[in-house]
């Protein structure tokens, strides 16, 4: 919790020292994925503000253009949105970017854990290098600020991903909570599966192949259809059927996405 904590305190001392900041979201829940409490932090210090709207590539482009426009016009906080992974956007985050910051400036990129921000550091300097990873906390997820050079004059740091853990228990899930460290998964998972049905129905179904009744009996169906069960009662290992569940939401298998606010 203290390593937590300090590097929370970089992050909030980068933000202070630097020109901008670039918040990084989930298309497909971009309320969900912001922080509150790092806007607020920037905007109370007058700094640059941009919400950069990432795996556009997942929702359709009209739903993209209505998140922009919403945060724009509702909030007054500027907005791009973008694919790091399919080098889509990029152009215009940089052009963003570069309108916040002096001829020579430092912006950092901040954001929830999976929200993808070193693909969007790699997609800005058109190479690998800083590391990217599919699961929060594996080999690859930032632990600690990198500074990149991604333009003449113009560098950009990499945080962490550590935030305040604010929210709901289903607000944490999607922001990137290691799925190894549940207390209960499957509890987790079926949070998370009802709020996916909210807004598909068959999300599930197109993934797995599956057809269910209830979530329950989608973690029990996809365990026995994958092979995992407890080796004392040979009952199907929802657990496990939990965590694929959760994993595959972040990797991005699972399609669905939240509209934005009525306009």
């Amino acid at each position: 919790m203290e390593k937590i904590k300090q590097l929370l305190r970089v992050t909030l001392s980068l933000i202070t020292k630097s020109d901008a900041v670039v918040e990084v979201v989930d298309a497909r829940e971009p309320d969900l994925t912001r922080s509150k409490f790092i806007e607020k932090y920037a905007l109370t210090r007058n700094k640059g503000l941009l919400i950069a709207i990432n795996k556009s590539d997942l929702i359709p482009r009209e739903v993209a253009e209505g998140w922009k426009r919403y945060f724009e016009v509702k909030e007054g906080i500027n907005a791009v949105y973008l694919s790091s992974t399919e080098h889509l956007g990029t152009k215009i985050l940089r052009d963003a970017i570069k309108s916040m910051v002096r001829k020579e400036g430092t912006v950092v990129l901040v954001g929830y854990p999976k929200t993808g921000k070193s693909s969007i550091i790699n997609a800005l300097k058109g190479r690998h290098s800083a590391s990217t990873s599919s699961i929060p906390m594996s080999p690859g997820y930032t632990k600690a600020p990198n500074k990149f050079k991604i333009g003449e004059g113009l560098y950009i740091w990499d945080t962490s991903g550590i935030i305040p853990p604010d929210g709901s228990e289903l607000e944490r899930i999607i922001r990137g909570v290691n799925v190894d460290l549940l207390e209960d998964p499957v509890r987790a998972s079926l949070m998370l599966i009802e709020r996916v049905e909210k807004y598909n129905k068959d999300a599930f179904r197109e993934v797995y192949k599956i057809d269910y009744s209830n979530p329950h009996e989608l973690l029990e169906k996809l365990a026995i259809k994958r092979g995992w069960f407890y080796k004392s009662t040979k009952e199907p290992l929802i657990d496990e059927a939990a965590k694929a569940i959760i994993r595959d939401y972040h990797t991005g298998k699972i399609k669905y996405y939240v509209p934005p606010p009525q306009e």
